[in-house]
Formats: structure tokens, sequence, C-alpha cells
């Protein structure tokens, strides 16, 4: 069974501030374009955005492809779900190739997608407690990340995802938010590249759109 797993060793995801800074503007390419804010402990929150043509179907499907993950999710290696809870919620757990000089990482995540507002939004929390650490890795905690899609005029839809998440060990937070930022391009890139692949296509779980 596969469904939805999100988030990638960098990609790391957002967390709610109880005061929320102003995004600082990063870099922007091939459409895309990062920015990021400052959260605890010295690292930063991501926000990656781009837009592209893509139906809510064909997003969450390319989301639910687990073998399809580590061709465009930056790092991972693996990505399964623990647990189906309802339709729409899921248990997740992935693993993800560090780049030196990081030791390979870890997480498990609890996953919500629906549509509100007619947008998609799929959210992403820690869900560290429901497995126990595994041996050789790292576990990422304090995971909280968001996705939000939304209809344009143009035919296109509008991609946002907003990102924060403490990697662990004993990388310094200068490296670790490098690592994010270039991670969150590489994430973006790689889901440009392979949403077309499930255009088409209708997700049981979610109605029919007329785009």
């Amino acid at each position: 069974m596969t469904l939805p797993r999100i988030l990638a060793l960098g990609l790391c995801a957002l967390s709610t501030l109880t005061y929320a800074a102003p995004w600082q503007f990063v870099k922007s390419e091939d459409g895309i374009i990062i920015d990021k804010r400052p959260h605890s402990e010295g690292l930063v929150e991501i926000r990656a955005q781009m837009q592209t043509p893509t139906t809510y179907s064909g997003f969450l499907l390319l989301l639910e492809d687990s073998e399809n993950v580590p061709n465009w999710i930056d790092n991972v290696s693996q990505s399964r779900v623990l647990m189906q809870i309802s339709e729409d919620e899921n248990i997740v757990y992935t693993q993800f190739k560090a780049p030196w000089p990081a030791r390979d990482r870890d997480m498990v995540t609890y996953s919500k997608y629906g549509i509100e507002d007619g947008q998609f939004v799929l959210s992403i929390k820690d869900a560290s407690n429901y497995l126990a650490k595994e041996s050789g890795f790292i576990r990422i905690y304090d995971v909280d990340a968001l996705w939000t899609l939304q209809p344009l005029t143009n035919g296109n839809t509008y991609i946002t995802y907003t990102a924060y998440a403490n990697a662990g060990g004993i990388l310094p937070n200068w490296l670790m938010n490098k690592l994010s930022i270039g991670s969150a391009l590489s994430t973006f890139k790689g889901l440009k590249e392979q949403l077309p692949k499930y255009q088409g296509q209708q997700h049981p779980n979610l109605p029919n759109e007329s785009r």
C-alpha cells in the first residue's frame, strides 16, 4: 500500500511560530522560488513555490507512488506507510541518505490531506513516538510541514511548500540550513519533472476537476 509521504532531509519541514518573522528571498531558479525565515535554535523554516500544470489528483498520485519517491524527493532512499488511519490519514516512515559529512537520517510522520476552500491541503506532523529509533539512523524530529495547491486562471496550479524540521545530530546550524535550501530546490525540480507522468488520472478520494 502506498500513501502520501513528504519531506526530504533538507526540504525539512515547517513549524507555526508564535511570532512569524517575514520571509526572506533566497533564490529563484527554473520558475521555483525559495524563501527562508528564522526559526528556533538557529535553524530556518523553508518555503518553496512554483506554478506548473497539474491536477490535485495527479499531485496526490505522485506522492502516493512510493517506488518513485527517491526519484524526486532529494536524498530519500526509501519510504513506506506504517499505518493507514483513514482514507486521508497515514503514518509514514522515510529514510534519507545524508550527504557527507552527515549521517543517514530517518523520520516518522503523520499526514492528512483534503480540499479546503477549493485548495488542496496536505499537512505533515512529527510522529516519532510511533516507532522506536532505528539502528544506524539519526531521527529527524519536530517535523511540521504544509503543502497547498491552488488552481490558477492560466490552467496551471500554484504549489507552495512550507517546512521546518530538526535533523538532529551534531551538524552546525549553518550547514543544516544550507542543506535545507539546496534540498528544497532539488525536490521541486524533481516534482516538476515527475508530475506530467501522473496527469489524466483520477484519484478515488478526490473530486473530479474541470481544468
